[in-house]
């Protein structure tokens, strides 16, 4: 009873080796391609070294957070590759110890580092890319030196179905340029309010040169034209400028809460279900690529090495990733339900894993 929990440690000390060792290798990669990319940006830019550090400290965490799944493949293949070619996988089988005991550390590990992989990504990824986006507009957007007091395409969901978007917001001065404010009701818009500018005054927003339309049935039934208008919107300029997240760079309960503000406006909401399923699916490559990858070794023999099953391992991620893109795109048109188009692949991958680990020599 003593050698299982042994071997156990056994086999995951070496997985862990390979995979740090993976990781380090794919954050060098990707660190070197981003600065060769992005150098002549600083250059340009007058970065200084400062700003350049906080680039890289906010870019870093979305790097490991890719660099997971792949490692952990490569862990897998690199760990069995290895104690193939030594022999020691055939003096495990030898000894009784079946292929699919061998395999369950390995996707136990799996499971744990997909749960991983989704809680770093909504604690330290997604707040790492809102930085991130900072840091670009204010010191790699060609207008920086205006961008830290300006905010673009502002679009807040405000309370009784009303819907503000902002074209240019300016910080410093609390005026907002070519504004739409519009009024939903059962997910039909009752009114619009078309204004050249938003401005904070007494502690009160004014919209001036203000177009008012009022509409039935998708039908203009009003319209008139005001000079003034009190918008009846209750924001501070501090939230206005701070509420500006972008919804494809939101974290689980921020999405969560988008969702159920358009849910509330009658809006579709179909992208929107489809990211926040997508947040889960795609975080548990991890399991999917180390089931895949357990088999895939005992199908190469020792003298031809760990190249081919390098190969193969390379060539299931692309595959992989791309068809639970593809998932993602017909979901948002809507053709499959949001939940099974983005989770359907990870449910065929996993029906095909498991039934190469069933067919794989024992």
């Amino acid at each position: 009873m003593k050698i299982i929990p042994l071997l156990d440690r056994y086999l995951l000390k070496r997985f862990f080796l390979f995979f740090f060792a993976a990781l380090l290798i794919f954050l060098s990669v990707f660190l070197v391609v981003d600065l060769v990319e992005n150098v002549d940006s600083f250059i340009d830019n007058n970065m200084n070294l400062r700003a350049i550090l906080l680039y890289y400290l906010n870019i870093f965490p979305f790097f490991i957070h890719i660099a997971i799944p792949m490692s952990a493949l490569l862990a897998v293949v690199f760990n069995l590759g290895k104690l193939n070619k030594l022999n020691e996988l055939t003096a495990l089988k030898a000894s009784g110890i079946s292929l699919y005991r061998i395999a369950l550390p390995f996707l136990v590990v799996g499971l744990l580092l997909s749960y991983g992989s989704f809680l770093f990504e909504d604690a330290v990824v997604v707040p790492s890319n809102q930085r991130l986006y900072e840091i670009k507009r204010d010191y790699m957007s060609k207008r920086r030196s205006t961008d830290r007091r300006l905010r673009n395409h502002i679009f807040l969901q405000l309370e009784n179905g009303k819907v503000l978007n902002i074209r240019i917001y300016d910080t410093s001065t609390d005026i907002g340029q070519h504004v739409s404010l519009q009024t939903f009701h059962q997910g039909e818009l009752t009114e619009r309010l078309d204004a050249r500018k938003m401005i904070w005054n007494h502690e009160t927003w004014y919209l001036t040169g203000v177009e008012k339309r009022v509409l039935e049935d998708g039908y203009i039934r009003d319209y008139t034209y005001l000079d003034t208008l009190v918008a009846g919107i209750g924001l501070t300029p501090q939230e206005v400028s701070q509420k500006n997240l972008d919804p494809e760079n939101m974290t689980w309960d921020q999405l969560r809460d988008f969702i159920g503000k358009i849910q509330a406006l009658g809006l579709n909401d179909t992208k929107w279900l489809v990211n926040l399923n997508f947040k889960a699916s795609m975080n548990f490559t991890p399991f999917i690529l180390i089931l895949f990858g357990i088999p895939l070794v005992s199908y190469q023999t020792r003298s031809r090495g760990l190249g081919p099953g390098i190969g193969i391992s390379l060539m299931v991620i692309f595959i992989y990733v791309t068809v639970l893109k593809l998932g993602q795109t017909v979901g948002y048109t809507g053709l499959v339900s949001p939940f099974w188009s983005v989770w359907l692949p990870n449910v065929i991958f996993m029906i095909l894993g498991s039934l190469l680990l069933i067919q794989a020599r024992k």
